[in-house]
Formats: structure tokens, sequence, C-alpha cells
């Protein structure tokens, strides 16, 4: 499972990656760049940034790193079910997911995260995961929205899991769905195959340092 990461990146460097794969980031338009300030550490509940499909390209909103879905009625609170993690094999028949899996899909812009090993609270060790040769990484998410009674209008998201591959099997059996730059345009796609996309090779692509914690190694 995947319960931080951290995102530093300004939003023209999106912009540009986006422009790269010809996919403009449409809204905000450039005029109304709103400056995203780094996030060190995102956690649960934390409202933060994704990129969803437009007819004429891709737009940046801000959500809650907690999905609820579009069903739930009531007070926002009340909503207990743990929806921050998505598990890719069931996304699609899951009922917290299926809708948002067929159409809200959504990338979750991240330099980096964390994951922590050791089982007893005093041998707990956490680890930074970052990208080798690329400036940040995509998530696979969705998104959904849903009106509550206290807070109104939510806009929410969560992350795609699958099995951990090497190097980061060595710190969880799951790990989440990181997309390459040639497959964003593929995953927005909600008629597209999406289950390719569960399996590409980590090979090389990431750095994992310790960052706190008694000093390890991982097996």
């Amino acid at each position: 499972m995947c319960n931080q990461y951290l995102r530093t990146k300004a939003i023209g460097g999106y912009r540009h990656e986006f422009s790269q794969i010809k996919l403009p980031l449409v809204f905000p338009p450039v005029h109304a760049t709103p400056n995203l300030a780094p996030q060190p550490e995102v956690k649960p509940t934390d409202t933060a940034p994704i990129f969803r499909r437009r007819d004429d390209g891709v737009e940046l909103a801000m959500a809650r790193w907690w999905l609820v879905p579009w069903w739930h009625r009531g007070r926002l609170k009340a909503f207990k079910l743990a929806t921050f993690n998505a598990r890719s094999e069931t996304a699609a028949t899951t009922r917290s997911f299926r809708a948002t899996f067929a159409k809200r899909r959504c990338l979750i812009p991240a330099d980096g995260w964390f994951e922590f090993t050791g089982d007893a609270k005093k041998d707990r060790v956490k680890w930074r995961v970052t990208p080798r040769h690329e400036d940040g990484v995509m998530f696979a998410g969705l998104w959904d929205r849903c009106e509550t009674t206290d807070a109104g209008t939510v806009e929410s998201f969560t992350m795609l899991m699958r099995d951990a591959a090497p190097p980061l099997d060595h710190l969880h059996t799951r790990q989440p769905v990181i997309l390459r730059r040639e497959d964003w345009q593929a995953w927005l796609d909600t008629d597209a195959d999406a289950a390719p996309l569960y399996d590409l090779d980590n090979g090389d692509r990431f750095d994992l340092e310790q960052v706190s914690g008694q000093a390890a190694v991982l097996a």
C-alpha cells in the first residue's frame, strides 16, 4: 500500500510535460496558473493536485486523497471505508470504484513516495522511493465527486495498487501503478484496456533511500 508521497514540482513543469505528448494542459489557462506550493508529505485526506481528461486536453484539479464515491450521502466524516488505495485487479468491479474506473480516471503527480519496513513500532524504517532517470512520476488514479451535508461538494481520488515488482518488492508486497509518460493518454482514455499498464517493469527506474529508523539493509 501507499499512504504517503511527495510532490514539489511547479505547474510549469507539468505544462511542459503534457505538451511533449501533445496532450495540452488547458485548464487552468496560462494567465490563471496557480502557485502549487511544494508538498513534502502528502497523506490520506490531504488535498493534492490531480490531472484529468477534458475534451481538448487535460485539466488540473485539487482533490482530497481518500476517495468518497458519488453514492455517499450524509457527513464526509461518516464515510469510513479505506479507499485511499484501490486494487488494480478489482477496481473495475468493486462497488466503491467501478463507476469511477469506467468514467473518471486521473493522473496523480509525484516526485516520489514513502514505504515502511519493520514489524514493531520501534523497528519501523522509513524509505523514500524516487525516480532515477525521470523528473517525477505519475501514478494511476481514479477520482469522484459527491455531495455531503457538512463539507458540500467533495472531489476526491484514490491511487491504484498492484503486486510489487523488483526492486520495490523488497519494501512491500504492493506498489502503486506507476505510468510511463507514453502511457498517460492510454490511462486517461476510459475506452482503452488498462490491464497492460498494471504489469510495467520497474527495471532500474527507482532509487531507494532510507530516511529514518535504525540502519537497515533490504533483503
